[in-house]
C-alpha cells in the first residue's frame, strides 16, 4: 500500500478491507501502514531497512524513526494475542535501535535532548532555512556566493551553508540551502530577519543573479 496503489476513490479502503476480512494475508507499504490501522489478526509486522529512516538528514531522524518504529511494533499482537516484531537493520549498534527494543521512552528522550543541546538545535536554536533554485548550477553556485557574503559577513557562524539539500534537483531547479541556527532571543532573530532580507536584496540587484528563486522557511521541519 503506498501512494501509487490508492489513487483512486476507493482503493485504500478495498486494501484494508480485503486485509481485514482475510482476503489478503501479507500487507505491504510504506508509512501510511502505520498509522491508525487496528486488526485483530495480525502475527508478525516487519520493518525494512531500518538504517534509511535513522540516516536521513534531518536532525530530527531519530526522533521520526523511533515514534514510527513504535507506533508500527503496536500493530502486533492484538486481543491478548503476542505478536512479533523484526527489524532489518544494518547499523544493529544504533542507540535508537536499542531504546525501541526496550521501549524505553526515557533513555531516548535523554540522549536526544542532549544530542540537541550539544548541537545547538531546536528547542534550544530557532532555525530558518533558506533554499536557492534556478536552472543553471553555474549560475546557482555564483549567485550562492555573492549571497553567503553577505549573510556571513553579518551573522557569521550562525550561517551553514550553502549546501546541496538530501534532493538536489526539483522539477528542473538545482537547489542549494542554508541553515541559519539563532539564540532563542527576540532582538537577535530580528536582526537575522533584517539581514536576510538585506542578503536577497543584493542577490536580487546583481546583474545575472535576477532569476535565482529564494524561498525562506523559519521553523523549519
Amino acid at each position: 500500500m503506498d501512494l501509487d496503489t490508492v489513487r483512486t476513490k476507493n482503493a485504500h479502503t478495498q486494501i484494508i478491507n480485503d486485509f481485514e476480512e482475510r482476503r489478503v494475508d501479507i500487507l505491504v507499504g510504506t508509512q501510511m501502514v502505520t498509522k491508525g490501522l487496528d486488526f485483530d489478526n495480525v502475527g508478525i509486522v516487519g520493518v525494512l531497512s531500518a538504517d534509511q529512516l535513522l540516516q536521513f538528514p534531518d536532525f530530527r531522524a531519530g526522533e521520526r524513526a523511533f515514534q514510527l518504529m513504535l507506533q508500527v511494533s503496536g500493530r502486533a499482537g492484538r486481543k491478548h494475542k503476542r505478536g512479533k516484531v523484526i527489524i532489518q537493520a544494518m547499523n544493529t549498534a544504533s542507540p535508537v535501535l536499542g531504546e525501541v527494543l526496550r521501549n524505553d521512552f526515557f533513555s531516548f528522550f535523554q540522549r536526544e535532548i542532549q544530542e540537541r543541546h550539544e548541537f545547538q538545535y531546536p528547542p534550544f536554536t530557532r532555525l530558518i532555512r533558506i533554499t536557492l533554485k534556478h536552472k543553471k548550477p553555474e549560475t546557482l553556485n555564483d549567485g550562492a556566493k555573492i549571497f553567503a557574503k553577505t549573510l556571513k559577513s553579518q551573522l557569521g557562524e550562525w550561517v551553514i551553508g550553502p549546501a546541496v539539500p538530501y534532493v538536489g534537483r526539483v522539477r528542473g531547479y538545482f537547489l542549494l540551502d542554508f541553515l541559519i541556527k539563532l539564540p532563542r532571543d527576540s532582538q537577535k532573530i530580528r536582526y537575522a530577519k533584517d539581514t536576510l532580507l538585506d542578503a536577497i536584496q543584493a542577490l536580487n540587484t546583481s546583474e545575472g543573479y535576477t532569476t535565482i528563486r529564494v524561498n525562506v522557511d523559519v521553523d523549519p521541519y
